[in-house]
């Protein structure tokens, strides 16, 4: 059991299937998996309110080594949000219509009170019935941008040209048709970086790029998207991100998914995704100022220390080196850093080589230096990484690092956060 209230067992053991237990997966759609098991759960919640049981379990079969989710008489209104979720859901499933959140949450919107207490049974919906929320038909409107080479053909939309505005990442986009001649997908970390690239000429310089933000941490949304036009055009796809320990997070997420990543985000990860850049030891490569240079925080170091292993279980040794050159040298650097080296360097100099010259065909004023393509290759025992002095670091603290990707939890009722503590996959979808 997770928490004293909130009672989940993931857990499966090897005992036999109940009598109650449904079909093999393979041979029932999941849309029909999902009706029977809102079918059970309901029937079985109406049995137990007859017997005026002083705990209630939400479950989808009498297997007890299933997932559940149990209520005690102090979270009456929880158990009110999620069954109107789940009745919601079945409702799209069985019509097959597709929804968004927000239009769930105006539904019903005297009973949710505010947004976050629809994305937390949302949340747990998902888990209960094993199913992540795009086969629930549960749309969502992402924070994510992107630009460039690329036309989607949205049914009840129509036809959104990404070479001529910002489109905003939904997940209708998945079930678009696409047109496009792009040769590569750019994924930057933040929206200053987005908007600093295209004020730059990025379009320009790359005519068959397509440009992609998040706007820090990734949702789920902005990942499947991705993932969907890597899948089905098989663009490369290349990350630049801060050359910090968030950075780091971050680019591990776009192509692993999160740590503890809930069935809602189930399978939302870029497998393909490159990162190339912006990468700690590349003070070294390019005229970067001192001050740009920040101290590694507390908070920061702890972070490497969770990170190191990851990096190094997921086989990621180019992440597992920076990580190491980053304490060594006790600083970070966010991709402002390049841009106080002069107009359009980063597209020049640091994108531009990093990205497969074969699949760019940029415009010829592009400089590609077959010396820094070598380096770039990372030997054993790098140069750049011995006999290294670096001096006179910004001592200033970075003091957003942690404010932009915490949650504010006014409104939020403590039935509500304690699910979200034991749901929360870090996604603010």
């Amino acid at each position: 059991m997770r928490n004293t209230e909130t009672q989940e067992s993931a857990n499966y053991s090897d005992s036999e299937e109940s009598e109650d237990s449904f079909l093999e997966e393979e041979t029932v759609p999941v849309k029909e998996q999902a009706m029977r098991k809102i079918e059970f759960a309901l029937a079985d919640i109406n049995e137990q309110l007859k017997k005026n049981l002083k705990q209630l379990v939400l479950r989808t079969s009498n297997n007890k080594s299933d997932f559940f989710l149990r209520y005690s008489t102090r979270m009456k209104k929880k158990l009110d949000r999620d069954l109107h979720c789940l009745h919601q859901v079945y409702d799209l499933l069985e019509n097959d219509k597709k929804s968004t959140k927000r239009e769930l949450f105006y539904e019903h919107k005297s009973i949710y009170e505010v947004q976050r207490n629809l994305d937390s049974s949302i949340k747990s919906i998902c888990e209960l019935l094993d199913e992540n929320r795009s086969n629930l038909n549960i749309l969502s409107c992402g924070r994510g941008i992107l630009r460039g080479a690329i036309t989607f053909l949205v049914k009840d939309v129509g036809v959104i040209d990404a070479r001529v505005q910002e489109v905003l990442i939904t997940d209708a986009l998945l079930h678009s048709e696409l047109i496009s001649e792009a040769n590569f997908i750019l994924v930057v970390e933040k929206d200053t970086t987005f908007q600093k690239l295209i004020d730059e000429n990025f379009q320009q310089m790359f005519p068959r790029g397509i440009l992609v933000t998040s706007k820090g941490y990734p949702d789920i949304a902005t990942r499947n998207v991705i993932k969907m036009l890597s899948d089905k055009k098989k663009f490369p796809i290349y990350g630049l991100f801060d050359a910090d320990p968030h950075g780091i997070e971050i680019y591990l997420t776009y192509k692993y998914g999160a740590i503890k990543e809930s069935a809602e985000g189930r399978g939302a990860f870029v497998p393909s995704i490159q990162w190339i850049g912006l990468f700690p030891t590349d003070y070294n490569r390019f005229i970067i100022d001192q001050t740009q240079c920040l101290k590694l925080k507390r908070t920061d170091i702890v972070k490497v220390e969770n990170l190191v292993p990851r990096s190094i279980q997921l086989g990621e040794s180019i992440v597992t080196r920076e990580l190491d050159w980053m304490v060594q040298h006790s600083f970070k650097m966010e991709l402002e850093a390049i841009n106080m080296c002069g107009p359009e360097y980063m597209s020049r100099y640091l994108i531009a080589p990093r990205v497969t010259p074969s699949n760019l065909q940029a415009e010829k004023h592009l400089s590609f230096t077959s010396g820094f393509e070598q380096e770039f290759q990372f030997s054993e025992t790098p140069a750049y990484m011995e006999n290294t002095n670096v001096d006179g670091c910004d001592d200033t603290d970075d003091e957003d690092d942690e404010d932009d990707e915490s949650l504010d939890d006014t409104d939020i009722d403590s039935d509500t956060l304690r699910m979200m503590e034991e749901l929360i996959d870090n996604d603010s979808d």
